[in-house]
């Protein structure tokens, strides 16, 4: 008998145990963000150890010789970048993310790290045969004051043609928090009743321009692509009125405030209207100034794994120049968890 009343003691002990344990992974994994950057160098070496019948690859740095020397000085690590497959390694765009020791000076240093890596990037490229490379680089940060409402993840930054954008991810539950509170809803609540396809990503985008035209911005042209193929649009102000009328208890004076609230925080609509054409008004950012906020996009499947988040921005020629409108497109790789996601809490009010 008291063996038996040991035996079953312990099986309570290690049932409350295991309670303890679940519990605790729930409230970790509801704390962390579904969309992360791209894959780290720690995950790949697992993946390799566990698969390696895959022949997954850790990429060392492109012409190592060349862009170790310049990661040095400025004291860069590479901690990121996109897993391939052996026999795919060569002659595709490999994108390697960077990030420095300090992240509080992260933003002034990736300029001067641009600087020196030019020229160790073109000869990187100028290879030829299989040892031809063409890079893509990106800077990874913990730097949250670099926006006007700070960053609770990761941010990623790419520089092109003297336009430099930084991105992040806002998961749903930090985006309550912060806007569906009060009076009004968020511009991004939603239900859980509501559809995959009426529900919203939000990430928060930053523009600089540094070019001597101005550039112009089109929210309902960005893009995320998964690995199957699948294409998520972005949202303007017009679509998040939208689906209001998809929620019956979102009415009266909380919509209202809610829209007003979207007003000030999207990107859209803090851009100023940059050209004025027949029938139609761009917005954009003008040369020398920076423009940020929300942009939401259709909430992506539960089997989405490798997301590129695509932002395309056009490029104004030169006063009376003959040349035309040229886009250039700012792609940044993203992964997402399904997990994470199921475990994320539900919409909440404050």
């Amino acid at each position: 008998m008291k063996w038996l009343n040991k035996f079953t003691a312990l099986n309570f002990v290690l049932l409350f145990a295991l309670a303890v344990c679940v519990v605790g992974c729930g409230t970790s994994l509801s704390n962390m963000s579904p969309v992360q950057p791209v894959n780290n160098i720690a995950k790949a070496k697992i993946e390799q150890a566990e698969k390696p019948e895959e022949n997954i690859i850790v990429p060392a740095l492109p012409a190592e010789t060349l862009a170790k020397p310049v990661l040095d000085k400025h004291g860069m690590d590479s901690v990121g970048f996109r897993i391939g497959k052996a026999r795919d390694a060569n002659m595709e765009e490999l994108t390697y993310i960077f990030s420095f020791g300090e992240y509080a000076h992260a933003n002034d240093k990736w300029g001067e790290f641009l600087n020196d890596w030019a020229e160790a990037e073109s000869q990187i490229e100028i290879g030829t045969g299989e040892d031809r490379k063409m890079v893509d680089v990106i800077l990874m940060s913990d730097h949250p004051e670099l926006f006007d409402v700070p960053s609770r993840q990761p941010i990623l930054t790419k520089t092109k043609d003297g336009i430099t954008v930084s991105i992040a991810y806002w998961r749903r539950p930090d985006l309550d928090r912060k806007y569906n509170r009060g009076n009004a809803f968020s511009p991004f609540y939603e239900t859980e009743a509501l559809h995959q396809g009426d529900k919203t990503d939000v990430f928060y985008v930053k523009i600089t321009n540094n070019r001597n035209e101005n550039i112009i911005f089109n929210v309902k042209e960005c893009t995320i692509i998964d690995q199957g193929d699948n294409i998520y649009g972005g949202l303007d102000y017009d679509d998040l009125e939208e689906r209001f009328t998809y929620m019956a208890r979102a009415t009266g004076l909380y919509v209202k405030n809610g829209l007003e609230i979207a007003r000030r925080i999207l990107i859209e609509k803090r851009m100023p209207i940059v050209e004025k054409q027949v029938g139609t008004r761009r917005t954009g950012i003008p040369p020398g100034e920076s423009m940020e906020g929300f942009l939401p996009f259709v909430q992506m499947k539960l089997n989405a794994v490798e997301l590129q988040v695509i932002l395309p921005i056009e490029k104004a020629p030169p006063p009376g120049a003959a040349q035309r409108y040229q886009t250039i497109e700012f792609v940044f790789p993203f992964t997402h968890d399904r997990g994470i996601r199921i475990a994320q809490p539900s919409p909440k009010r404050y």
